[in-house]
């Protein structure tokens, strides 16, 4: 187990533009959508533009979102413009969230020895285990959604989007990295100044998208889900990796839209 030092922060000087340089990467690696390199994304660590995950998050969340509109606007029931929404998000991320919430499923719930969950997440194959979280995750996301208005669904989908990514460093923050090789390993460290802007950012979007009172609660709930992950997944492998840190993002999504749902959804 190791903790990856600390990545340099962004020279003061660049300002605003090392801020647009990080989202540019922070676009590149969550999404599939097409977009220049840049230079951030040729010469710096992955940590260092994890400060504007969570507007990346609230990008993705909200074309998804702009679908479930669409669709509704179209005439299309809700249940389906539900469906919709979370094929886009799907679509937009090439699954990579539900990648890593499919692995940690079949790594813990496979496994009895670290080094065999470690192997079981590894392995490109789906599980039992993988399999069913991954259709629960779909469905428990599709139905949440599925029961809002457009515009609730909207604001939904960019306070889980944001909250969802924009927590990742906080995963990594309360964990050491659980291998010495892949991605999550790669990416560096957040400085606690880049935590902090993400946490702050993170909170300040789903306060917008949701109001203060429901913002708040969407925040500390999500903050649970991931401090909930990071206990198990200290005890099932000794820290995080990259599929952890998906799996966090997914439970944030999964989290926050039930809540609103529950919130808001006509009974």
């Amino acid at each position: 187990m190791s903790r990856p030092a600390p990545s340099a922060p962004p020279s003061p000087a660049s300002g605003l533009a090392a801020w647009c340089d990080d989202l540019l990467y922070a676009i590149i690696f969550l999404t599939r959508i097409p977009l220049p390199a840049g230079n951030a994304a040729r010469t710096q660590p992955l940590a260092t533009a994890m400060r504007t995950f969570p507007v990346a998050g609230g990008l993705i969340g909200g074309l998804g979102g702009l679908a479930f509109v669409a669709a509704s606007a179209l005439g299309a029931p809700h249940a389906l413009a539900g469906a919709l929404a979370i094929a886009t998000t799907v679509a937009v991320t090439g699954a990579l969230h539900e990648d890593g919430f499919a692995d940690v499923c079949d790594g813990f719930g496979g496994g009895y020895e670290r080094e065999r969950k470690m192997e079981i997440m590894h392995d490109s194959l789906l599980g039992t285990y993988g399999a069913t979280g991954l259709v629960l995750s779909l469905l428990i996301r599709v139905v949440a959604v599925g029961t809002l208005a457009p515009l609730d669904a909207l604001a939904a989908m960019i306070a889980a989007g944001a909250l969802g990514r924009g927590l990742i460093p906080v995963t990594m923050t309360l964990n050491f990295s659980a291998r010495s090789d892949g991605v999550a390993a790669s990416s560096g460290y957040p400085t606690e100044g880049s935590t902090w802007a993400a946490v702050l950012l993170a909170l300040l979007i789903a306060l917008l998208a949701l109001g203060p009172g429901e913002g708040f609660l969407a925040f500390f709930v999500a903050l649970a889900g991931i401090a909930g992950l990071a206990v198990l997944a200290k005890r099932h492998i000794g820290g995080y990796t990259g599929d952890v840190l998906g799996c966090g993002a997914q439970t944030v999504d999964i989290l926050v839209l039930v809540l609103v749902a529950m919130l808001r959804a006509p009974v």
